[in-house]
């Protein structure tokens, strides 16, 4: 049976479809793009406002990092495994960053050179040098910090002296003034029958990328 070719009215008739077709097609999509798009939105801002701005939030507390310390002998100050930072013992300096030695001990006790208070005041001076070592390996960023996992402070103190942990305190702190929750630590105080220093603290840090 002979068949007519169709004609281009028939064509004409069918493009206007597809088109309509895809134009239909093409607002629906944008219609649904829309909200999608302004929930991203929201994430963003979201996460942007979650974000700590270390730093910033430093200059507003009011405490600024001593200048970072690099190593004098065969060893480095921090070492990266995976995820993990291990820095090593930062001892207690005084104003003109010169250390500050002698054994801790309460007033009256046998060879007290130092008392708890300003032991203490060493232990958070001693963070403060921790964070400033931090921050030099992570190039000057700390929001990259994601947890402070565990301190270790070391008291020179009197045979008798048992207020290690008030000491120790000193660093703990400005750990959480700084970094909130995320310098909060397991931690370990012991006393030492010698040492280079009044007080010394190190610490095991998580980062993220």
């Amino acid at each position: 049976r002979h068949r007519t070719a169709p004609s281009l009215h028939c064509f004409d008739k069918i493009a206007f479809c597809v088109h309509k077709s895809d134009t239909m097609f093409a607002v629906r999509s944008v219609r649904h793009a829309a909200p999608i798009a302004s929930l991203l939105r929201q994430r963003t801002m979201a996460q942007s406002a979650a974000m700590v701005h270390t730093e910033a939030h430093m200059k507003e507390i009011g405490i600024t990092l001593p200048d970072y310390q690099d190593a004098v002998w065969s060893y480095v100050k921090a070492q990266r495994d995976g995820d993990k930072f291990y820095i090593g013992d930062h001892v207690g300096q005084d104003e003109n960053a010169v250390t500050v030695r002698g054994k801790v001990g309460d007033e009256g006790m046998v060879g007290a050179e130092v008392s708890p208070e300003e032991a203490e005041l060493l232990a958070r001076n001693a963070g403060l040098r921790l964070l400033s070592t931090l921050s030099h390996y992570l190039d000057g960023d700390l929001d990259r910090v994601d947890q402070v996992v565990k301190v270790v402070g070391i008291v020179n103190g009197t045979p008798d002296f048992r207020g290690h942990g008030k000491v120790i305190n000193g660093c703990s702190d400005v750990l959480v003034e700084v970094l909130g929750d995320r310098g909060r630590h397991a931690r370990t105080c012991t006393g030492s029958g010698s040492l280079p220093a009044a007080v010394t603290c190190e610490m095991v840090v998580r980062v993220k990328d």
